[in-house]
């Protein structure tokens, strides 16, 4: 189900979904949110010959980007825009860092006015995941004959549109596998949960993998029992 206007009201009232910095009530929309363009910019390198494995564990694109911060770069006092040309692609990061609860999750879509102009925010790539907390990357790619300019901090670039989950998502588990948490940069190593390590399997998951998705801890009486999660067979721990 989709979040609708007063659904969308009574959830940023209840600070179930926040937003810094503060949205206004004109970001609003009837069904979706408008977010505004940030202040960070990244361009993959071009480097002839270069073939990169972008699925791999570990793979590390700090050396192959380049990022700009344009926050404090003004052009005769007024702040400096950010131009995009035709077929080119740059990764950017929304202004406002989005608080998404377990029991919602987003999709990131362009705007309408902005598509006309031939402008896409996304490659293939609009989800968020439940528990998500961070600014949110947009590909952008202007597929028009126009060079776009926009006023970053300023510029409305894209929508999120907010849908119930089925079942709220553990707060153990979005920590467990959630990606990208914070992420400083448009295209930062990809991280699992709050560590500092690319995403790949715990040494000791391989161990695991034979028992039961479910084992039980040891416990004492009147107390309840403790579930962990083999997270390659489940999706939910018991509560």
């Amino acid at each position: 189900m989709i979040l609708s206007y007063k659904d969308l009201k009574l959830a940023l009232n209840k600070r179930q979904i926040e937003f810094s910095p503060d949205i206004s009530e004109d970001q609003i929309g009837i069904s979706s949110v408008d977010l505004r363009l940030g202040y960070v910019f990244t361009r993959l390198k071009e480097n002839p010959g270069l073939v990169v494995r972008p699925a791999a564990d570990g793979f590390h694109p700090t050396d192959i980007v380049e990022h700009e911060n344009l926050e404090n770069r003004t052009v005769l006092g007024e702040q400096a825009v950010f131009k995009l040309r035709p077929g080119e692609l740059r990764l950017a990061l929304t202004l406002e860092e989005v608080t998404v609860p377990g029991s919602l999750a987003g999709n990131v879509q362009g705007k309408s006015s902005l598509a006309r102009s031939g402008l896409a925010v996304h490659i293939t790539a609009p989800h968020i995941h439940p528990g998500f907390v961070g600014r949110i990357t947009l590909e952008l790619y202007n597929h028009g004959p126009w060079e776009l300019e926009f006023v970053p901090g300023k510029d409305l670039i894209c929508q999120i549109i907010f849908f119930k989950v089925t079942k709220k998502v553990p707060d153990q588990l979005i920590k467990s596998l959630g990606t990208y948490m914070k992420q400083p940069t448009p295209y930062p190593e990809r991280t699992l949960g709050n560590e500092k390590s690319p995403k790949t399997k715990p040494p000791s998951q391989k161990a695991r993998s034979s028992r039961s998705p479910h084992r039980k801890s040891a416990t004492k009486r009147g107390k309840k029992t403790q579930w962990s999660v083999d997270h390659d067979k489940i999706l939910y721990s018991k509560p």
